[in-house]
C-alpha cells in the first residue's frame, strides 16, 4: 500500500493550541544526531591529545626501530606499511593533478600500483609517478614536526585517516588485508588515547617512514645498476623513474636525474626528522 505525500504538506503544522509546531521531516533521528556528535567529540578529543615524550625514551624508541628495520625478517613484513605510502603519494599526486583515481593494490612482495586515469603524457602524469618514493619521508617529517610541536594526537588522526583512505581504494585482498592491520594496530592506539603511548608511536612511525623512504630509494637505484636478462630490462623499464623520464617531452630528463631526485628528497627528510628529534 502506498502513501500519497501532498506537496507542501508539512511545511508547518498547527498544535492544538494553535501554536505553529516544526515539522517532523526537517529533524533528523535523535539517536542518529547523538551518534554523529559523539563520534565527533571522539575525534576532537584526540586530535587535540598533548604529549611532552622524554629525550631518553626518544632516543631509546628510535634506536629500536633502527634496530628491528635493519632486520630482514623484519623489514620484509614493515616493508608494507611503507608501499601503502608509497601508493597515497601516488594517489595524492594524481587527486591533485586532476587525474582519476581507480584504486591502489599491493602484492606479496611488497610491491603496489596505483591505477589513475588522464592524459597518456603531460606534466600531471609527470608528477604521479614522482610523487611515490618521497611519501614516506615527507609523511615521516610531517609527523614528526607535529610530535615535537605537542601535537602528536593531530599527527596520529592524519596517519589513521590516510590508512582508512587506502583501505577503501584497496583493490585486491592482499591489499584489503594490508591496510586493514595497519589501520586496526594505529587505530587501537588511537581510541585508547594515552597521551605517552600516542606520542612514542608518533616518534616510531616518524622514524620508521624516514628510514623506509630511504631503503624503498636505494632499492630502486639497485634495480637500475643491476645487471641482467630480459627480465632485468623490464623491471628497469618499470620503475617510477624511469616512467617519469617517459611521461613529459617538455621534460626529457633522463631515469639517473629522477633517481637523484628520490635520492635527495629521501635523504634530506630523514636527516630533516633526527635534527628535530634530537636538536
Amino acid at each position: 500500500m502506498s502513501q500519497h505525500r501532498t506537496p507542501g504538506q508539512d511545511s508547518e503544522r498547527t498544535s492544538h493550541d494553535g501554536t505553529l509546531a516544526p515539522p517532523h521531516a526537517s529533524a533528523a533521528p535523535p539517536a542518529v544526531t547523538e551518534r554523529l556528535r559523539a563520534a565527533w567529540e571522539a575525534v576532537i578529543a584526540r586530535w587535540g591529545v598533548e604529549a611532552s615524550p622524554d629525550p631518553a625514551m626518544v632516543a631509546a624508541t628510535a634506536g629500536l626501530v633502527l634496530v628491528l628495520t635493519a632486520v630482514p625478517a623484519v623489514w620484509r613484513i614493515s616493508r608494507q606499511a611503507s608501499t601503502i605510502i608509497h601508493e597515497m603519494g601516488h594517489v595524492l599526486a594524481a587527486w591533485l593533478s586532476g587525474r582519476r583515481v581507480s584504486g591502489i593494490k599491493l602484492h606479496t612482495d611488497t610491491s603496489g600500483v596505483t591505477v589513475s586515469r588522464g592524459k597518456t603524457s603531460g606534466p600531471g602524469l609527470l608528477i604521479t609517478f614522482l610523487a611515490g618514493y618521497p611519501a614516506p619521508g615527507l609523511l615521516a617529517v610531517g609527523l614528526v614536526w607535529l610530535a615535537t610541536a605537542g601535537h602528536s594526537g593531530a599527527a596520529l588522526t592524519v596517519y589513521v585517516a590516510v590508512l582508512l583512505l587506502a583501505l577503501l581504494l584497496s583493490r585486491n585482498v592482499v591489499g584489503v588485508l594490508s591496510c586493514l592491520m595497519a589501520a586496526l594496530a594505529s587505530g587501537f592506539i588511537w581510541w585508547r588515547n594515552d597521551p605517552e603511548v600516542v606520542g612514542y608511536t608518533v616518534v616510531a612511525l616518524g622514524v620508521f617512514y624516514a628510514l623506509a623512504g630511504v631503503r624503498g630509494t636505494l632499492d630502486v637505484c639497485r634495480v637500475h645498476l643491476s645487471r641482467g636478462g630480459g627480465r632485468s630490462r623490464a623491471a628497469v623499464a618499470a620503475t617510477d623513474a624511469s616512467q617519469a623520464a617517459r611521461a613529459w617531452r617538455g621534460l626529457p630528463l633522463p631515469a639517473a636525474l629522477w633517481l637523484i631526485f628520490f635520492l635527495l628528497i629521501s635523504l634530506g627528510c630523514a636527516a630533516a626528522v633526527f635534527w628535530m628529534l634530537f636538536r
